[in-house]
């Protein structure tokens, strides 16, 4: 289904639903790309949702790279569709093998959830790619991201606030200072299910935490925020996205 990209004069074509949920649009929203960055690399790139929201902010060449071949595919169709072949690229490929130029900036949208022994996977390989990690771990993601970064390089990341003492550690192994938090509630009474992060490689100690984002106001209402987000579309993530990660 061809539609529009929330927030943007951009449009997608939604084929796999966990590809693109509320946790592109937070990202989006969150990440804040160097002026003069020329060049941002994304880590489970996906269908291209976040990388065409990036393109909004910044001139620089995005480079996705995503390792299911349909994702890959249903990229290139976006960034066609968009007009925007000259600055996207997708690359079909295993994170943890490429090599790729510098980047100023990283951002990613990992798997949240780490693979038991007694825990049942999702029968939808795609699902399970998306939710657990089964292709590439947390440090995986946080190392990879710090090879492809210099020093002062920024990288975004949205996760679970249940994991953010071990997200601290990793960092800290692989020369990130976080930087700035954000916790996302679903309503002003309950706990953050989700955190936004941004590290600096070799960036000096300091934590700036925003306020929370708050989804709901009420049952089916969104919030002031939320609202500004959607563009005023008051139904677009119960619509689009409920069968996301989220």
């Amino acid at each position: 289904m061809i539609r529009d990209l929330i927030g943007t004069p951009l449009i997608i074509d939604q084929k796999t639903p966990q590809a693109f949920n509320l946790d592109t649009i937070l990202l989006a929203r969150f990440t804040r790309l160097p002026a003069k960055a020329k060049h941002v690399i994304e880590i489970g790139a996906g269908n291209g949702a976040l990388m065409l929201y990036l393109s909004t902010k910044t001139k620089a060449l995005i480079t996705g790279i995503e390792i299911q071949e349909h994702l890959v595919l249903e990229a290139h169709e976006n960034i066609r569709l968009n007009g925007l072949e000259a600055q996207l690229k997708i690359v079909l490929a295993d994170a943890k093998e490429i090599t790729l130029d510098r980047a100023d900036c990283v951002v990613s949208n990992p798997p949240f959830f780490k693979v038991n022994h007694d825990m049942r996977l999702s029968d939808d390989m795609a699902r399970r790619i998306a939710r657990h990690e089964v292709m590439i771990t947390l440090e995986e993601v946080i190392s990879k991201a710090s090879s492809f970064l210099g020093q002062g390089g920024c990288f975004h990341m949205i996760h679970r606030p249940e994991r953010l003492i071990e997200i601290l550690g990793i960092m800290k192994t692989h020369g990130f200072e976080i930087k700035r938090l954000r916790f996302v509630h679903p309503y002003l009474d309950h706990k953050a299910n989700h955190v936004l992060i941004r590290a600096d490689k070799g960036g000096q100690p300091g934590i700036i935490t925003e306020p929370p984002l708050i989804l709901y106001r009420d049952k089916g209402i969104l919030s002031d925020e939320m609202k500004i987000i959607y563009g005023g579309i008051n139904d677009a993530f119960d619509n689009a996205f409920t069968q996301g990660k989220t």
